[in-house]
């Protein structure tokens, strides 16, 4: 009997050497639990694994998480390049090498005689990774800069592509995509479950919990399913610590997000007719109080729920580096983030969104007309 998509899996986790686990660039709290429980599980496996969340700096991620530390921004060499030099009529006597202008230069001394152009081959060596498991990526474009410098490596290594998101587009090459799930840690939850139910120790069960915790806001999201309860129920009698778990997502606030989150909610405006709310931070902002720009997901989930009535949010900032303007935009049934802002070049999920303006323009030039094509978006997709 053949083996469906989730025994195919296991079996090529088995057989893997050295598994590297990618989570979508700018990572929520429930990306980064997903990518941590996945590199548990396969810890428990006894695998070799590393964890990659492009461009993800380690202060971004909560420190309640298990082995969050485990977690990287960027990978070293992905693998070797081989020199070859036939020896066989000219044996060598002495190897030296050295680094001069950026260039190495390996030098071969022969004992006798000297070799030819044709004598030399080079090639690469086999891939460190053998095995990706991708986690909450509807596309390859999910994973930012780094799929595009490492396009080649994503083409030849077999993908595992684990997400509950509808715009997947099924990219690789066993996709265990469940639309059911509210959230990816639910689905790993199943995975694992099915896969060695032993395996879900306490850290596990707490990385999972944390995920699902994050992305339904404790259980406040209309989405949330009896399942998901179940999950989570189960989950907590194995141990999950729910209580750190929600001090470290939303009692944790410092004075200075606080501040942040009073100046944006003094700007938000409010279009009743579209449920869309929209505000403002500028890189200003940022410097007076204090506030790093990665505390923009807890502002985002503030607006979330305390304004359930709101179907889209659209918090424009400029960041506190380079003042460069961004939009991350948060949406709700029956709007789907990713489609709303695919014109503007976004990356994201159905829930979230984020454009990097490359435009030159401010905030308040930036801001309106936004607005304008957003409502209109809006407006077609309602219709």
């Amino acid at each position: 009997m053949a083996l469906n998509e989730s025994q195919q899996a296991l079996e090529h986790i088995k057989r893997a050497k050295h598994i590297l686990v990618v989570s979508r660039a700018q990572a929520t709290p429930d990306t980064m639990a997903g990518a941590v429980a996945c590199y548990l599980f396969l810890k428990q496996l006894n695998k070799s694994a590393d964890v990659l969340i492009p461009g993800l700096h380690l202060e971004h991620v909560p420190d309640f998480l298990p082995a969050r530390t485990e977690i990287k921004s960027s990978v070293g060499a992905m693998r070797a390049l081989k020199i070859y030099l036939d020896v066989s009529q000219t044996p060598v006597n002495e190897l030296m090498y050295d680094v001069r202008n950026n260039q190495l230069e390996i030098i071969v001394q022969p004992k006798s005689g000297e070799w030819k152009g044709h004598d030399v081959k080079a090639k690469h060596g086999e891939d460190y990774y053998d095995l990706i498991i991708a986690l909450d990526c509807s596309d390859q474009h999910a994973l930012g800069d780094w799929a595009r410098t490492h396009a080649d490596f994503l083409f030849r290594t077999t993908i595992v592509n684990i997400d509950c998101d509808a715009t997947n587009e099924r990219w690789g090459q066993i996709n265990l995509v469940d639309l059911n799930m509210v959230c990816t840690c639910e689905t790993l939850f199943h995975l694992f479950e099915s896969w060695d139910a032993e395996k879900l120790n306490q850290d596990l069960a707490t990385a999972l919990l944390a995920g699902m915790l994050a992305k339904t806001k404790s259980f406040r999201t209309p989405n949330l399913t009896p399942r998901t309860l179940n999950a989570a129920a189960q989950l907590i009698s194995r141990g999950a610590r729910r209580e750190e778990i929600v001090h470290g997502l939303w009692r944790k606030h410092n004075v200075a997000t606080l501040k942040l989150w009073g100046r944006a909610l003094t700007r938000l405006n409010h279009d009743p007719t579209l449920n869309l709310v929209w505000t403002f931070l500028t890189k200003q902002d940022f410097i007076e109080t204090g506030a790093p720009e990665h505390h923009l997901h807890e502002v985002i989930s503030e607006l979330v729920v305390y304004a359930p009535e709101a179907k889209v949010i659209a918090l424009f900032y400029e960041s506190a580096e380079s003042g460069a303007a961004h939009l991350s935009l948060h949406a709700q049934p029956p709007y789907h983030a990713a489609e709303l802002t695919r014109e503007f070049g976004a990356t994201g999920t159905r829930e979230s969104a984020q454009i990097k303006f490359n435009s030159e323009k401010n905030l308040s030039q930036l801001i309106p007309a936004t607005m304008d094509r957003l409502r209109e978006i809006i407006k077609a997709t309602s219709k």
